[in-house]
């Protein structure tokens, strides 16, 4: 996942840093979806988008969904737990972020401003 929208940013000439911040943004609501997800055959999706204005990436899983909570940008995770850490870099590293969850899964979309 992460090589693939990597590459697919790097095609759309995403300046190198903004595109690390949104690939990693990604990965963590991906890991975060293939560890909340049910662990059942509910494929997860990936898809990205880039515009003069800004790149979005949406993450989704067939989950039975979760209660979203946004972190707390005033404090920061404990960086000793092993786990805890997903949202915070997620809302750090992104300008929005959205959260839809149900029994039907959950769909995370990052925006990042490029303009």
């Amino acid at each position: 996942m992460r090589r693939d929208l990597r590459g697919y940013l790097a095609a759309h000439a995403l300046a190198a840093n903004v595109a690390c911040d949104v690939v990693l943004a990604a990965d963590e609501a991906f890991i975060n979806a293939v560890g909340h997800a049910d662990g059942g055959d509910h494929p997860i999706r990936v898809s990205a988008r880039v515009s003069r204005s800004e790149a979005s990436v949406e993450v989704q899983d067939g989950g039975c969904g979760f209660t979203f909570r946004r972190s707390d940008p005033r404090s920061v995770p404990d960086v000793d737990c092993s786990n805890g850490r997903g949202v915070f870099l997620i809302e750090s590293m992104m300008d929005e972020v959205s959260v839809r969850s149900g029994q039907g899964g959950t769909t995370v979309r990052m925006v990042r401003r490029l303009a």
